[in-house]
């Protein structure tokens, strides 16, 4: 299979912009030109919609079925407005209201055709590269060892937990082959290891037992049994074989001992200290005890660090959720900026149809090493599985919204503010 170029996917990805916005500039010249009067009746404007498309005639014919629908749309969406307000604003302001949301759409339109450079010049400038890097600091950020990355997470922690830990939870957990995984493929968090992660932060602070830490004996770490965690879930996550346990405790930084207890890695014990998820007290013979006091953070961020720091070795789940949330928030990012939530046509952007033409192909984008460095040939093309990740996308938790909200202002300050004040 020949790989897909930055060159191959970034014109697929403007084709169906390409087709919304000369509709948008269409239909704004038509309501500019139309006397307000004749709005009244939206009649004219299904006989106006009908003359278009008997215009328009595409050869291709997915394009000219994307352009027919969503002219329809637009079309669907001004004679709803006019409806609901003709008897109680005036028509001339209803056309001056529909002409201002036109004139938003197209604004947006453009900056999502322009979103960065064919040649891959400047691509710090460009609002892919900005946004991409703005969302991964929060999110999903690099470093040089998991300890650094899992730092970075917790600066964002207090505004965007929520937003870190629905990144490791995809919505396709079944279809992940744990049975049969590759040792080193970091998979997604299923709901059935999510909820041990919850148990192992409930064994850990609430009755703990003690043995000395293998790398200093002076110093005392907490540990739990392991048959206590896994044992009542072991046919849900994998054979019943130890690399199974070995694997999904290396992810949240912890390690087997004796092949009996699970507690935590050396390297993990240095940032529970350094974050206070560790208090040390002086036992009577000398030694210094490490009490835990986690939270479901301290292990789920673990994990999103350890996946972070292993991005090359991501599963092709795990891969596509991240990715399609990235692209979700990069489109949503933008319409927020340019739209204003009146905005009639926002749900045009929104709509099943259009996500699926569009954001396949920013996920790859997302993918190249200048952005997210995951593997772009992971991403699935199945249109089936498009609609299922992307009708989950349009469920989204209060705190991904709150992102967007954050996104989309931060556009505003990085790419108008500034040129306002110049």
């Amino acid at each position: 299979m020949r790989l897909e170029k930055w060159t191959d996917i970034l014109p697929r990805y403007q084709t169906f912009i390409s087709h919304m916005k000369p509709i948008l500039r269409e239909t704004r010249r038509i309501i500019e030109d139309l006397d307000a009067d004749l709005l009244y009746d939206t009649e004219v404007l299904d006989k106006i919609r009908e003359e278009e498309e008997r215009r328009n005639i595409r050869k291709v014919r997915a394009l000219s079925e994307f352009s027919a629908m969503y002219r329809s749309n637009v079309y669907e969406l001004m004679k709803d407005f006019i409806t609901k307000y003709r008897d109680r604003i005036s028509l001339i302001d209803i056309k001056d209201y529909i002409i201002d949301f036109l004139q938003e759409s197209i604004e947006a339109l453009t900056i999502l055709r322009n979103i960065t450079n064919p040649d891959q010049k400047d691509l710090e400038q460009t609002y892919l590269y900005t946004l991409v890097k703005f969302l991964e600091k929060i999110l999903f950020p690099k470093g040089n060892s998991i300890n650094v990355i899992y730092e970075k997470l917790l600066v964002h922690t207090p505004e965007y937990y929520e937003s870190q830990r629905h990144l490791l939870k995809t919505h396709t957990h079944y279809r992940e082959d744990l049975e049969h995984s590759d040792f080193f493929t970091v998979p997604a968090i299923s709901p059935k290891v999510y909820q041990i992660i919850n148990n192992i932060t409930s064994f850990f602070n609430l009755d703990p037992n003690y043995g000395p830490l293998p790398e200093n004996k002076n110093h005392e770490i907490p540990m739990i049994l392991k048959n206590d965690v896994f044992l009542p879930y072991i046919d849900s996550i994998a054979k019943a074989e130890e690399e199974a346990i070995k694997s999904i405790a290396e992810r949240i930084g912890l390690r087997v001992i004796d092949d009996i207890f699970l507690a935590p890695k050396k390297e993990f014990i240095d940032l529970l200290l350094d974050n206070n998820f560790l208090r040390e007290k002086k036992q009577s013979d000398g030694t210094v005890r490490y009490i835990p006091q986690f939270s479901n953070e301290t292990l789920i961020l673990y994990y999103l660090a350890f996946a972070s720091r292993r991005r090359g070795f991501l599963s092709k789940e795990l891969i596509n959720w991240i990715t399609i949330n990235f692209a979700f928030l990069v489109y949503m990012g933008i319409l927020k900026w340019k739209l204003s939530d009146e905005n009639i046509f926002y749900s045009i952007f929104k709509d099943l149809q259009t996500n699926e033409k569009v954001l396949p192909y920013l996920m790859k984008l997302i993918c190249f090493p200048n952005y997210l460095g995951l593997d772009k040939t992971k991403i699935r093309d199945s249109p089936q599985y498009r609609k299922e990740i992307f009708n989950f996308i349009g469920a989204q938790i209060d705190n991904i919204q709150n992102l967007v909200e954050n996104v989309g202002q931060y556009c505003y300050e990085k790419f108008e503010k500034g040129k306002k004040n110049k």
